[in-house]
């Protein structure tokens, strides 16, 4: 055999070592799994374009309350613990084998919304990503600490009083984009301040209107040494009763 020849049974004894091994099966589960929708379709954060798509694990009995569609699960993915997000549970899978279990509810909190995963999706599509890594960018990190924070209870009787609208009515159609956020619509709009006038100010007020509603708001500042300024003005500006 000369040099730069191979022996065929070696040679293909090499490249079958290339060859990854196929994944094992499930262990089986010694935990009884829900009675009620069993299976729960779970986003995986693989990272990987050709395995973009929801997967099924079993739920097991003991997580069934917790496991709810949008919160946070840890499951087994290619032998790896890994994040992911429940969105939805359902009766049957169509996956011919055994299920993996759901190994952990990290929360039961519910922070991937149907609205939230539309969205998701259409940017992964769009921009030719990966769901898991857009979730990753939208979901913030997990805050143990305000999750288990008490949340105030609405009674009949608490209402948000607005203070003044005063501020919009410089701006054509200002007044009518507040008191429309009031009526509980959603109406958009591109608005630069006038010199003179307090953009916190006025944000403040266009939230007052979104409170008033039953809603709430979120408001984005372009840095954050603008976060404490900000917050004094809203701090004066929206008066709960």
């Amino acid at each position: 055999m000369t040099t730069g020849e191979t022996d065929g049974a070696g040679g293909a004894a090499e490249q079958l070592s290339l060859v990854p091994a196929p994944a094992p099966e499930p262990v089986a589960d010694p935990r009884p799994t829900a009675v009620v929708r069993p299976v729960a379709q779970v986003v995986v954060d693989s990272g990987l374009a050709h395995l973009d798509r929801p997967f099924d694990y079993a739920v097991p009995a003991e997580l069934d309350l917790q496991t709810v569609p949008g919160c946070r699960v840890k499951v087994r993915f290619a032998g790896r613990l890994v994040d992911g997000f429940v969105v939805e549970r359902v009766d049957r899978s169509e996956h011919a084998g055994r299920l993996a279990p759901i190994a952990k509810v990290v929360s039961s909190e519910v922070v991937l919304t149907p609205e939230v995963l539309d969205l998701a999706r259409a940017v992964a599509d769009r921009y030719a990503g990966v769901l898991g890594d857009v979730l990753r960018l939208a979901i913030p990190p997990r805050h143990a600490r305000a999750e288990k924070a008490p949340r105030p209870v609405p009674g009949a009787d608490d209402h948000v009083a607005v203070a003044s609208l005063d501020g919009w009515q410089t701006y054509v159609h200002g007044l009518g984009f507040v008191t429309s956020l009031q009526a509980g619509e959603r109406p958009r709009a591109w608005w630069t301040a006038v010199p003179g006038d307090d953009p916190a100010r006025l944000v403040a007020e266009a939230v007052l209107a979104t409170l008033a509603s039953g809603r709430g708001s979120v408001v984005c500042v372009p840095d954050v040494r603008d976060v404490a300024r900000w917050d004094a003005v809203f701090g004066l500006s929206l008066i709960h009763i």
